[in-house]
């Protein structure tokens, strides 16, 4: 696989964690800022709202690998590839 290939997969993988990992940085945020005495009410009334972000989005991208996971199954077994355990 050429640079090229390797590019694209990167990047589709940073998208695909994108919202984790803006979570993870609001609450090491919030953990470090903290812990330095500073405390933001912006930045903790601001965690609700990436949480619940980062859960819709992982309910909307899980539910579609799933559907896409049960649709390559249905074809499977109607073309007769998958082989019976027995």
């Amino acid at each position: 696989m050429d640079s090229d290939g390797y590019l694209s997969e990167i990047l589709v993988l940073l998208r695909q964690l994108l919202p984790l990992l803006m979570s993870l940085l609001d609450d090491a945020l919030a953990v470090v800022l903290t812990r330095l005495g500073c405390h933001l009410p912006w930045l903790e009334q601001l965690m609700p709202f990436v949480l619940s972000g980062v859960t819709l989005y992982g309910v909307i991208h899980g539910s579609k690998v799933i559907y896409e996971f049960c649709k390559h199954q249905g074809q499977s077994l109607r073309s007769g590839n998958v082989s019976s355990s027995q």
